[in-house]
């Protein structure tokens, strides 16, 4: 599956992000809840939005940053991202419903140390058994400037749930600015791996971290992250589900369809070179 994120689209409409994805070869689209509430407020209904996937051949395969599960829902020192990361659980739960979403990408938008472990765990669990109740999988992705930072620490709240429907959604990016522990993702089980979103960068941080991951990330292959050690990995566990997460200044400034289309060429670049079929 190649999956478009809406972050490599962000600065346009959900209806021309759908209509991209279809034309650049995409087999299916992530909704993040914002993109959803700005389309409704528009006037576009859930019957138009899952009109407009119907006519152009797409399926919802995550709805995207999902918050509502923990306590916290925005980091406070960032208040420009309410809009964007301040969303009740329900919400996911109905573009879910609505669109025919396979899964809820789950991350811990909060600061470090303001929700502790095992409250993690707990809320994790629920969201786990809410969402086996709607047949939904969670993947949980660590945010190496946010309180769940590596894929240790998402890795032991997945396993301390063990619920069959919970896994991992691992992001180059986060990755490598992260942790990078090659050998930890070589012990991980491929099935607990739901999908992959890839993103490159140069070496070195512009700004913060936070600042860097949300406007100078770079294409995968255009940047210094080597990803043929994350990517040879990841192929080897039997992982299908990639596509581009690349939130950048320079992709906000060219048209919706120009931007997936340089996101999926990038993409399938990768992925022809690590010997998966990129359709």
């Amino acid at each position: 599956m190649l999956t478009l994120w809406p972050a490599c689209v962000r600065s346009h409409s959900l209806y021309d992000q759908i209509t991209a994805a279809a034309s650049t070869g995409f087999s299916a689209i992530a909704i993040n809840s914002a993109g959803y509430v700005a389309a409704r407020s528009s006037g576009m209904t859930a019957s138009r939005i899952r009109e407009t996937l119907h006519d152009c051949g797409m399926t919802v395969s995550w709805v995207d940053a999902v918050t509502g599960w923990l306590p916290v829902r925005f980091p406070p020192r960032s208040p420009e991202l309410k809009g964007f990361l301040d969303h009740e659980l329900d919400i996911a739960f109905e573009i879910a419903a609505e669109l025919g979403a396979e899964g809820l990408l789950a991350i811990g938008s909060f600061d470090h140390g303001a929700v502790d472990r095992s409250r993690q765990i707990d809320c994790f669990g629920q969201l786990c058994e809410r969402a086996a109740g709607n047949d939904l999988r969670v993947g949980l992705e660590p945010i190496p400037f946010w309180g769940i930072p590596t894929l240790r620490a998402a890795l032991e709240i997945v396993d301390t749930v063990g619920a069959p429907n919970g896994g991992l959604m691992l992001d180059s990016w986060h990755f490598y600015r992260g942790d990078p522990d090659i050998a930890l993702l070589e012990r991980v089980p491929g099935e607990k791996i739901f999908g992959v979103q890839l993103a490159d960068a140069e070496w070195e941080v512009r700004g913060d971290l936070q600042q860097d991951c949300l406007e100078h990330r770079l294409l995968p292959g255009d940047g210094d992250f080597p990803l043929d050690a994350f990517m040879s990995r990841l192929v080897r566990m039997g992982v299908r589900d990639f596509g581009p997460e690349v939130f950048s200044a320079r992709l906000d400034a060219l048209s919706a369809e120009e931007a997936a289309q340089r996101s999926a060429q990038a993409v399938r670049a990768v992925l022809i070179k690590h010997g998966v079929e990129a359709a």
